[in-house]
């Protein structure tokens, strides 16, 4: 019932927690296997949705679909031999199924070219077919995350032919994938002194050589990976794949017009055409990139990072990751992210020096992790830059702290993001704490980094009579007339008779008196509040807008300047701070400076009434050329 209220509410993540648990209890429940199908599906998870129908099937072998959706899940992982054997199934059982019909086009498709497939990967005849199938297996095993099962059978697949690199090429991935770094090398180098240009054990190697930190290595091979000749299976997705991994935008480029110019895009890969697309976005072709990831997403409707990216393209230009080209498990191995995340939850109660010579000691063991800081800050999806921003943020070293800076001065990566990372580079004196030049919004601007801790707390606090008799006189001068301006002067008097020292009292004293037409008496309180409570930031700030109205700009500046050297406001200070702040900076003929520090206030407190008019003055001539243009088109 519980998985079923979030599969309502769209809420699939949650939903297939809860399903999966229930898996584990009660593996042969054929509702909870049913429902872990369809939220798969939604989720698309392609690999976890073919391995639910098989478990479904072999439940419900009369569950028809459940046969052909198990058929139509392997084939759209790419493994054909398993999708031909399962569309047969499905085919044999289920014959007047609504899908039979695409299914004998399918399987019509998939013969047609499958005998030449074989004899070129050396696997001719019935026996090689019965290879083929069982290798096919070992690598859906891989795709799971089920090493025992995947090193099971490719092993038997060595067995049967010894000289079968694909099954090297894959065991040298398990080892990766369980953190055998040095043993996946070791087989790829083993496949390469058998077949010096295969390309599986190419990209492989540029793969591990990059992600262990020897990146001169990572680009030997991957010169001859750009250039080996060998046929073998997806062979343009595995050259791409390396060159992804080296940042190669130019080669992966170059690659796709070999594969255009040899007529193979039509048996090319989801993974190839979303790799070129990150390519084209990187190198300026926005269009082109957008083309290459619908063309991924019509070869595998459920491929993830392709639609992540072109819904990510979607959002403002400010709040962007794309493109990017692998998830974070790609750039770094599961077992060095859970035993990272055991050293922070082992030291959750220590104090934040212990814990940073922790994880410290961590990156000291596995040095290529924070080599891999930069990489993730350029080229990381959402999850790997938020986990590159905070480890190295957290460590403080100076070679992640210069990456920090590095990331804040590209174009890389959300506002946001940018902005916390500069905050941290500025901390640590590697960038200057007035203004520097980001960008933002789609755009180079000047802004402040100035980092400040907010609270919310009622920042002054009065006896009970005293605050009661504030909140009428607050109420009075909301009506802005002379008469409950003056009612609002005696309760303010009666409240200072109390509390003499209060400033935020002597203040609205200030604008009872403005509101009342006695301005010489109001400035000069104003004045007199600045002087005995310089950190008054109310006074300081309405002194400085009324220097700005009478010209004087300088005056206006030595009042508000102070106030950038504080580390901590309440919000609604920092919003009185920061709208004559604008003004000010409107004054001195500097927008871009006074949309960046909009941009600030917007972040900390985006409900403040006084928000709304600067968001006005400062975005309405954008608003009207926008206006100007769309009226122009019609």
């Amino acid at each position: 019932q519980k998985a079923e209220a979030l599969m309502i509410r769209k809420k699939w993540r949650e939903a297939y927690q809860v399903l999966e648990n229930l898996r584990q209890t009660y593996p042969t429940n054929v509702d909870v296997l049913t429902h872990l199908v369809n939220v798969c599906l939604e989720l698309n998870d392609i690999p976890g949705y073919t391995q639910a129908c098989e478990r479904l099937l072999k439940v419900d072998p009369r569950n028809s679909d459940a046969a052909y959706g198990l058929a139509g899940g392997y084939l759209s992982c790419m493994h054909p031999l398993l999708a031909l054997q399962a569309f047969h199934h499905a085919l044999d059982r289920f014959p007047n199924h609504e899908k039979a019909k695409e299914a004998r086009t399918f399987v019509a498709e998939l013969e047609a070219n499958m005998e030449e497939e074989l004899k070129g990967m050396g696997l001719a005849g019935e026996e090689g077919r019965a290879i083929a199938l069982l290798h096919e297996q070992g690598q859906a095993y891989l795709e799971r995350g089920a090493y025992a099962q995947a090193r099971q059978v490719e092993e038997e697949v060595l067995r049967l032919k010894p000289d079968f690199m694909s099954a090297f090429n894959n065991l040298c991935l398990i080892h990766y994938a369980e953190g055998d770094m040095d043993g996946a090398i070791a087989i790829a180098q083993q496949v390469l002194e058998q077949q010096p240009d295969n390309i599986h054990a190419l990209s492989n190697l540029v793969r591990f050589y990059y992600l262990k930190g020897e990146r001169e290595q990572a680009q030997q091979y991957g010169e001859r990976l750009k250039t080996s000749q060998t046929e073998g299976w997806d062979r343009w997705t595995k050259k791409v794949e390396g060159l992804s991994y080296l940042g190669d935008d130019a080669g992966i480029l170059e690659i796709y017009e070999q594969a255009k110019d040899a007529d193979d895009l039509n048996i090319t890969s989801a993974l190839f055409h979303h790799l070129v697309a990150v390519a084209m976005e990187r190198s300026g072709q926005s269009k082109q990139a957008k083309e290459a990831w619908k063309r991924a997403l019509k070869r595998s409707p459920g491929f993830n990072l392709a639609q992540a990216n072109l819904d990510d393209l979607q959002q403002p230009v400010g709040q962007r990751h794309a493109p990017w080209a692998f998830s974070l498990n790609s750039w770094i191995n599961q077992n060095d992210v859970e035993e990272l995340l055991a050293i922070i939850k082992s030291n959750t109660n220590a104090d934040d020096e212990k814990l940073a010579q922790a994880t410290q000691d961590y990156l000291n063991d596995k040095p290529y992790v924070a080599r891999l800081i930069p990489v993730l800050l350029d080229r990381g999806d959402p999850v790997g830059r938020e986990f590159a921003v905070r480890l190295a943020g957290f460590v403080n070293t100076p070679e992640t702290l210069a990456a920090l800076r590095d990331f804040a001065l590209s174009q890389s990566g959300p506002d946001a993001l940018r902005h916390q990372a500069a905050i941290k580079a500025s901390e640590a004196g590697l960038l200057p704490s007035e203004t520097i030049r980001m960008w933002l919004q789609g755009e180079w601007r000047e802004i402040s980094l100035i980092a400040y801790e907010f609270y919310d707390e009622p920042p002054h606090k009065h006896p009970r009579k005293v605050q009661n008799w504030l909140r009428d006189a607050l109420s009075l001068l909301r009506q802005r007339n002379v008469k409950a301006a003056e009612q609002a002067e005696k309760l303010l008097k009666q409240a200072l008779d109390v509390e003499p020292d209060a400033p935020d009292l002597l203040n609205n004293l200030a604008a009872a008196y403005e509101v009342q037409g006695r301005s010489e008496e109001s400035q000069a309180l104003v004045r007199q509040i600045v002087d005995q409570y310089p950190d008054y930031v109310y006074a300081r700030a309405s002194l400085a807008k009324l220097n700005i109205l009478n010209g004087d700009l300088e005056a206006a500046e030595a009042l508000l300047k102070p106030l950038l050297s504080c580390k901590r406001f309440h919000v609604d200070d920092f919003g009185v701070f920061s709208s004559a702040y604008i003004q000010l900076l409107m004054a001195k003929h500097q927008p871009d400076a006074a949309k960046a520090w909009l941009h600030m206030w917007e972040q900390v407190n985006p409900a403040q009434p006084e928000l709304l008019y600067w968001q006005t003055q400062l975005k309405s001539p954008d608003m009207l050329k926008t206006l100007s243009k769309l009226f122009k088109g019609t």
